[in-house]
């Protein structure tokens, strides 16, 4: 039996989950939804005191009737709706339901409060969230669909069944199918997901959140697209400027979440020249702030989901990853050092997760020649950027401009590799 202090513990916090959940419910409903914030309190609360009930009586058939009864009075909530008000959507009544399910979650001793008051705040988020999944739902493609749908195939069903084997022993020891393509699906969802936030959000929050976003999902995309606008428009130059310097920058940051899931020692090691490079760029990026004007711009990415990009990293990465595993083998690390910074150099022109993830995960290379390679090809990136943003929008000054900050930034990262370069 829960203690008496517990107990009290786990009854405020049902009612404070009932709370949060039936707050947004009827600032949402405005009189049109039955339940409110005490209903929602109260319900929680009937799902606590039904599974205490339970244990008490050694039965779980109280468990069972006051769920019936909680389903019943959400049909009688959907049918008024629907009768008088003409709404039939079903929201409510399925937040109501698993608000019961979560205040019951809490009278289990067994279970840790972490996980109902994580559903409560998961529950609320969802529904807060309502113009915003609208609105991004309304903004798909049916390709993005299609993208994804077959990316959760790729992802859920095949690879399960990939062998978790090197299928190159004697060679480079470093392709193993499985540990290649869930580094890729790693990639694809990080983009993915500052996709989704720019599908989202937009430009709407400004260009500060734009780039921060576009530096998540793609910060070459994003500089791309932003050159593209201003051969468009050169009003929007500044604010334009701006959006890519701070998407560059966040690509710093970016890279070091990157390489602490694949190896922590390595994404240890990499934090502080990362992060000086990221500080530097958004306090350039502030600097250019001052002279952006409100004008947005209207900024669009490519999916990161597209098959055909997929599918061309994946093959990148493997190429990558065998080439600089083949160097580790034959010539070990101090031999090799300079092959891995050549193929650093000319792999970061393109892509600089290849690097990432292929130099963190190579088995027994020293973390501080993994984190050169990194750092080199984080600056052949950022030297790639600037002539991507000169050729698409053939504009002079924003090259000049972009030009500068990206030159002291690549200047202070060849100090920052040659002062590793000394230590190793």
């Amino acid at each position: 039996m829960i203690e008496n202090y517990i107990l009290l513990q786990r009854i405020v916090l049902t009612l404070a989950v009932g709370a949060l959940v039936g707050v947004e419910r009827e600032w949402r409903g405005r009189g049109e939804h039955i339940a409110g914030l005490r209903t929602f309190m109260l319900v929680c609360l009937v799902g606590f005191l039904s599974g205490i009930m339970a244990e008490l009586l050694q039965s779980s058939v109280i468990i069972y009737i006051t769920m019936v009864f909680s389903g019943l009075f959400a049909l009688v909530g959907y049918a008024y709706k629907a009768h008088h008000l003409k709404s039939f959507g079903i929201t409510t009544e399925v937040a109501f339901l698993m608000t019961f399910v979560i205040g019951l979650m809490f009278s289990f001793e067994s279970v840790n409060v972490f996980y109902p008051i994580a559903l409560g705040i998961i529950l609320t988020f969802v529904l807060v969230s309502k113009e915003s999944m609208h609105s991004f739902v309304r903004h798909l493609k049916q390709k993005e669909i299609f993208s994804a749908v077959v990316f959760a195939i790729i992802t859920f069903v095949i690879l399960p069944v990939l062998p978790n084997e090197v299928i190159d022993p004697g060679l480079s020891n470093s392709l193993n199918p499985r540990m290649i393509w869930l580094s890729v699906v790693l990639v694809l969802s990080i983009s993915f997901a500052g996709y989704i936030a720019m599908k989202i959000f937009g430009a709407k929050r400004g260009m500060a959140v734009t780039g921060i976003l576009g530096g998540i999902a793609s910060s070459t995309s994003l500089s791309i697209t932003m050159a593209e606008r201003v051969r468009e428009n050169k009003k929007i130059l500044y604010p334009a400027i701006f959006a890519v310097v701070v998407a560059a920058s966040t690509m710093f940051l970016r890279g070091v979440v990157l390489a602490t899931v694949i190896n922590a020692e390595v994404g240890a090691r990499l934090m502080i020249p990362f992060v000086i490079l990221a500080v530097i760029g958004y306090l350039f990026g502030l600097k250019k702030w001052r002279q952006c004007s409100k004008q947005t711009a209207d900024v669009s990415i490519k999916s990161p989901l597209a098959l055909r990009s997929a599918f061309g990293f994946l093959i990148f990465f493997s190429l990558i990853l065998f080439t600089s595993g083949v160097a580790k083998n034959y010539f070990g690390d101090s031999n090799a050092v300079y092959t891995f910074y050549l193929i650093a150099l000319i792999a970061g022109l393109i892509d600089i997760d290849v690097v990432i993830i292929s130099m963190a995960s190579l088995s027994m290379l020293h973390p501080l020649v993994a984190v050169n390679s990194i750092l080199i090809a984080a600056m052949s990136n950022t030297f790639s950027k600037l002539v991507l943003i000169r050729w698409f929008s053939d504009n002079k000054r924003m090259t000049r401009e972009v030009g500068k900050i990206f030159s002291v930034m690549l200047a202070v990262g060849v100090v920052l590799f040659l002062i590793l370069a000394r230590v190793f």
